[in-house]
């Protein structure tokens, strides 16, 4: 299993928006766990990541998912016509102003990968 995360800077507004999507979208919907299943994910976790006050940097948003598969899990929330990665995407645009339909972006690349043995 992969955990695959990625890190987006929310637009002025996004937190709140984020807050009531994963309120009203997230968790163990039937649409949801529905779309999750298609994509090939077992985990999600989300984080806001509040920038320190004064700072004038962007809340960012962490996304940590669990999968075998990260560029088909990517390419769901991109091309999915499913309900749910319907809702998302609009709900990407919002809270990120970022566009995630059509070809996915290319994935992380990873330059550590530490444990303990």
């Amino acid at each position: 299993m992969i955990n695959y995360c990625l890190v987006l800077p929310y637009l002025q507004g996004g937190t709140e928006i984020a807050k009531k999507f994963a309120e009203e979208n997230c968790g163990h919907t039937k649409d949801h766990d529905e779309f999750y299943k298609l994509a090939g994910i077992s985990r999600e976790q989300v984080w806001i990541q509040h920038s320190p006050p004064g700072s004038g940097a962007p809340d960012l948003g962490v996304i940590s998912i669990e999968t075998e598969d990260p560029a088909n899990a990517m390419k769901e929330f991109a091309m999915s016509n499913h309900l749910w990665a319907v809702k998302f995407r609009e709900y990407a645009k919002k809270a990120f102003g970022i566009d995630f339909s059509g070809a996915p972006s290319p994935l992380n690349e990873i330059i550590v990968d530490w444990y303990e043995k």
